[in-house]
């Protein structure tokens, strides 16, 4: 979703955050295809039909408000995918701190969380409290509700195909997922839908407190064991963006930990906190203890071997490539690691060669 339809929006977006130049070329295959229209991007690429284009740029009441993202479907899937940081003010989305209350029949009519929502809950409540969010990912979404409310809806009624609804993002798209989910897991029957939910974010923010991490949590317990819902939230090494906002504010994350290595290994479920990193040393340990991790890693270092004739004949064919890369290379070695790891390639490379070898091994199969 960091492209359009419109001619140039790569490289509008891609002249401050060259790395989404970087991580559209990996998925597409070449600098041509990811320069294409979004549409056909989904079309040829993924056989998706684009359904909406979300680009919300506006205030609020008193919040500055700035999504971006894409509705698409086909028989088998929904995806609703949210736009990553791509200015200074989704940076300070990102970092912010204050939370709102989830009350959706007294917020969404009014399309923004409240003035003064971050006092809102805290003194003289009478009955229950309700359970809060960040209150930036919060007013953005409520403002994003209408219109999946118009496009995905209709694609989940009863009377649909099975299919399986994606929602995903990255940065400040990952937070906003995270708040889509809980929209959709808390607001339809998935017991009895045919279909199922999964949330899949990468370099996410917190954007639950406690409370609506706890609401969350219980619901997931229920629908997991069915094969209904699912939240997987992507961690690469050292990236500062999951690390905030801070615990000590009373956020939690919310879904199973998918935590990648400064190594590139692609770990789901590891018991390691945000702020652990899984160096050459702790691998050594992981794989004393687990003899399938071990396997795929034989796997990987033969495949890794009868790859390497292949790429050596072609090398010469990708010379002037590489040395573009090379420059890219240069450039971000300059940011610092818990920002460097934050970047959407650095998340796409060791995913995108599980997905290579997992596909490699289904066909070897038939």
């Amino acid at each position: 979703s960091i492209t359009d339809d419109e001619e140039g929006t790569l490289a509008k977006v891609s002249k401050a955050n060259p790395w989404h130049n970087e991580a559209m070329t990996k998925i597409t295959g070449s600098q041509e295809e990811a320069n294409r229209p979004l549409t056909e991007i989904l079309t040829d690429h993924f056989d998706l039909k684009l359904d909406h284009h979300i680009d919300v740029h506006k205030f609020a009441g008193m919040a500055a408000v700035d999504t971006q993202g894409f509705v698409a479907h086909n028989d088998d899937v929904v995806v609703v995918s949210f736009r990553c940081t791509t200015s200074a003010y989704d940076w300070m989305t990102n970092f912010h701190v204050a939370s709102s209350e989830w009350e959706l029949d007294v917020d969404l009519p009014l399309g923004h969380s409240g003035y003064c929502s971050c006092l809102m809950g805290r003194f003289c409540v009478k009955g229950e409290k309700k359970p809060r969010v960040h209150s930036g990912f919060y007013n953005n979404i409520l403002q994003v509700i209408p219109i999946l409310e118009e496009y995905v809806k209709p694609l989940l009624g009863e009377d649909q195909p099975p299919r399986t609804l994606y929602i995903v993002g990255h940065s400040l798209g990952a937070g906003i997922s995270t708040l889509a989910a809980c929209y959709f897991l808390l607001s339809y029957d998935w017991e009895k839908l045919p279909h199922r939910l999964l949330n899949i974010s990468a370099g996410t923010p917190r954007a639950c407190k406690g409370s609506m991490a706890d609401l969350v949590n219980e619901k997931l317990d229920v629908l997991s064991p069915m094969g209904k819902a699912g939240i997987f939230r992507v961690v690469m090494n050292e990236d500062i963006v999951c690390k905030v906002p801070s615990e000590r504010q009373g956020y939690e994350h919310i879904g199973k930990l998918v935590f990648l290595t400064e190594d590139g290994e692609v770990l789901v479920g590891p018991k390691v906190s945000d702020s652990h990193t899984v160096d050459e040393k702790e691998m050594k340990k992981m794989k004393e203890n687990d003899p399938a991790l071990v396997a795929a890693l034989e796997a990987k270092e033969k495949e890794q071997k009868e790859l390497g004739f292949r790429e050596s004949v072609h090398h010469s064919m990708h010379h002037a490539k590489e040395s573009i890369k090379r420059d890219y290379d240069k450039l971000v070695a300059k940011i610092p690691r818990p920002f460097r790891d934050h970047c959407p390639d650095c998340y796409l490379e060791p995913l995108l060669r599980l997905y290579e070898r997992e596909h490699e091994s289904q066909m070897k199969k038939c």
